[in-house]
């Protein structure tokens, strides 16, 4: 939930952080999109109401709507995510001085300051859909962890 944009700022706010990792998990609880609530990470915002979703695991049992209902809004909230870890620059993925590449399961945004990626990397499986992480490093670039970028 919100403990991932805590990140995303941590990361943002600190630039002696050089390397970063996510995995989310949980989408924000309804309470946000009911206060008509506005998520700010970084340079980049977004209405609490597109990724905010009632349920929960209570004792290991899921309490609320079919799972896979689920899939559309935790893409949406992965994509914001990614969209608001600034590498030192305004970090919307549309910007032209940025160089992006997109293969359908890896998104690699690279600016003058820094690398991040989104990945699709298949874990769960039998109805998990959460197989998104998050990586962003500022510069110099490990070369071992991101190839030729």
């Amino acid at each position: 939930g919100t403990l991932s944009l805590k990140a995303v700022d941590m990361f943002n706010n600190n630039p002696n952080v050089k390397f970063f990792a996510l995995k989310p998990c949980c989408l924000p609880q309804m309470v946000y999109a009911k206060r008509g609530d506005v998520f700010r990470i970084g340079n980049h915002q977004f209405d609490a109401k597109e990724v905010c979703s009632n349920g929960s695991f209570n004792k290991k049992r899921w309490v609320g709507p079919p799972r896979w209902h689920l899939q559309p809004k935790f893409d949406l909230w992965a994509e914001n995510l990614f969209r608001g870890i600034d590498v030192g620059m305004e970090s919307d993925v549309s910007k032209e001085d940025a160089k992006t590449q997109h293969d359908g399961r890896r998104v690699v945004v690279a600016s003058e300051n820094g690398l991040k990626a989104k990945n699709e990397i298949t874990i769960q499986v039998d109805g998990g859909f959460q197989n998104t992480y998050i990586f962003a490093e500022r510069r110099p670039i490990t070369s071992g962890i991101w190839g030729d970028q």
